[in-house]
């Protein structure tokens, strides 16, 4: 799978030029877990992290020998520890699911790519990631520095009505339901070693030289792909 471009939404227009200057602010996971919104798979998620999600049918709960049933749903289990983890999140524009292109599937491609109406909602100004390697190295190089442990990818989304099954600790963070899949997020997760709920602000350093900025409304319109 391919990543051609990254996009990060904000509310303000300040935030967005603090991205350019390098500034990964970066909250805590336990912050969108606890995040209570109007919009519904938006930024907020009681189940960021969960590490088992099983089906009622395919799980028996046993408390002083009784055993319990009709169960109201899956049953989910989370690592407190999580809660500690900062993270970073970007819309990735990728190939998803397409091996090759043809003049035939152009215009899916293209809509492979587009930002969906929910993730504009997130906010009116985008700053666009033209260089996705470089950007990659930088965020790395500032963990380095910091002495923080870094692991990152692309979320990968699951149906909560039918998956019934385990996650490791470490890939957890990297599964969401499939109701977010429209974000097409790709997370930076950040181990401080610090305890706590604050966030933090990576300093990864100037990159106005591999991002452009704009309206997040524009981003669709000015998209253009062409084949020979």
């Amino acid at each position: 799978m391919t990543i051609f471009f990254l996009v990060k939404v904000f509310d303000e227009e300040q935030h967005a030029e603090d991205f350019v200057r390098g500034k990964l602010y970066s909250n805590r996971l336990s912050y969108f877990r606890k995040l209570e919104e109007s919009e519904a798979a938006n930024r907020g998620d009681r189940y960021e992290g969960v590490v088992d999600w099983h089906q009622p049918s395919e799980i028996e709960i046993v408390i002083n020998g009784r055993t319990l049933t009709d169960l109201a749903g899956p049953v989910s289990v989370q690592m407190n520890w999580h809660d500690h983890i900062n993270v970073f999140c970007v819309y990735a524009a990728h190939s998803g699911s397409f091996e090759s292109l043809t003049h035939e599937n152009l215009a899916d491609f293209k809509r492979q790519l587009e930002i969906s109406e929910d993730c504009q909602k997130l906010g009116g100004h985008a700053v666009l990631v033209t260089n996705v390697t470089q950007f990659f190295e930088r965020v790395r190089s500032a963990a380095r520095e910091n002495n923080y442990g870094l692991s990152s990818g692309l979320v990968e989304y699951y149906n909560p009505e039918t998956f019934s099954g385990s996650f490791s600790e470490n890939e957890a963070i990297f599964k969401k339901r499939d109701e977010f899949q429209h974000q097409k997020e790709y997370r930076f997760a950040i181990d401080t070693g610090v305890e706590g709920d604050k966030p933090i602000t990576l300093e990864i350093g100037d990159i106005s030289d591999i991002t452009s900025r704009c309206n997040v409304m524009d981003i669709n319109n000015s998209l253009e792909i062409k084949l020979p």
